[in-house]
């Protein structure tokens, strides 16, 4: 009797508890629509600004997350850091535009910048790459303070966090791409305010989704833990919930955009259903992976947020996390499907 009458007394707050937080992450979740889909919406320069100010307030957070158990680096890590992270991010647009530049000085035609050049594919600079690790291990010698784990985090996060904001930009504008190839008009603005925009809005409501309804199954019949040591509040159940969630809106927006004739892509037609299908699918796993892979960051280095620029929500990367993994296993995929899936048939022919 005693334990039903606590249990009792408990389940309200519980309840008030749930909805306060569920209150809270609506709320942010608004505010960050309202600022993000406009951006994405309007793209070119404004979207660039949206992408540069979240990537430099992710690289803050990804500097400050050792300092809580270490000591203060030196300025010189600061600015190399955002160097690298901000190169990283915009490497197609520079790199493409540089070619060119350069191809238009040898014929000597006339050279115009676009934003849109080089999305055929993300890349990831292998010059810029070999530059961090002379840097980082080249400051392990250097700074008896900054350790040989410090390096190998700075080289993998300032990687995955790049690579990541590079492949959300990639979706903005692959469209425009995939368009050409396609022999589509895409100089109308239908479609280049909201057609080319609606495959990134897409990916990362699917994101969203299936994290919003993790939480919500997760929080009210979660039983079983799926990873206590790195994320104890994280379940089975809320899995489940959160990828049925995640794939029926996917299925449903990418088949009815195809069947009334507005297809995301090219190859996301009704012919091409299963393409829509394995999209769908792969989100909530990446989704979740990326989510652990940053909770295990934040239990190595004692913290509970990455930063608190979202009050109670913690910092971007905290917000973000499973978004930057969705979208990379997105524009890879869609690299492939738009190549009819033969580029695993190359990489297997040129690794063998």
């Amino acid at each position: 009797m005693e334990n039903k009458q606590e249990d009792t007394k408990n389940t309200p707050k519980v309840n008030l508890s749930l909805k306060k937080n569920l209150f809270s992450r609506t709320l942010v979740a608004l505010v960050l629509i309202i600022i993000i889909i406009p951006c994405a919406i309007l793209g070119d320069y404004v979207y660039l600004a949206l992408i540069f100010c979240l990537s430099a307030i992710c690289c803050h957070e990804v500097i400050m997350a050792p300092q809580s158990i270490n000591h203060r680096y030196k300025s010189i890590i600061y600015i190399f850091a955002y160097l690298m992270m901000f190169s990283l991010v915009f490497w197609l647009i520079l790199k493409d535009n540089l070619d060119y530049f350069l191809e238009s000085q040898r014929l000597g035609t006339e050279f115009i910048f676009d934003l849109k050049r080089g999305f055929d594919s993300p890349q990831i600079s292998i010059m810029a790459f070999f530059i961090s690790i002379l840097f980082f291990f080249l400051m392990v010698m250097l700074d008896k303070n900054f350790t040989i784990n410090d390096a190998f985090y700075f080289i993998t996060m300032l990687f995955v966090v790049s690579f990541g904001f590079q492949c959300i930009l990639f979706l903005r504008y692959f469209p425009f791409v995939d368009a050409a190839k396609a022999g589509m008009d895409s100089t109308t603005d239908n479609f280049k305010y909201l057609t080319s925009a609606l495959l990134v809005i897409f990916v990362v409501a699917a994101d969203c989704l299936f994290d919003v309804g993790a939480y919500l199954v997760g929080s009210m019949l979660g039983k079983h833990k799926m990873c206590p040591r790195i994320s104890p509040k994280k379940t089975w159940e809320g899995f489940i919930g959160g990828f049925i969630f995640s794939v029926v809106f996917s299925c449903l927006t990418g088949y009815l955009l195809a069947y009334f004739g507005h297809p995301l892509l090219s190859f996301f037609d009704l012919a091409h259903w299963w393409n829509i299908l394995i999209l769908a699918l792969v989100i909530p796993f990446t989704a979740t992976f990326g989510d652990l892979i940053f909770s295990t960051v934040k239990r190595n280095f004692q913290i509970k947020d990455f930063g608190f620029i979202l009050k109670s929500h913690g910092g971007m990367l905290d917000r973000v996390d499973s978004i930057i993994f969705s979208c990379i296993a997105a524009s890879l995929l869609l690299v492939a499907m738009s190549n009819n899936w033969l580029i695993f048939l190359w990489y297997i022919n040129y690794a063998f």
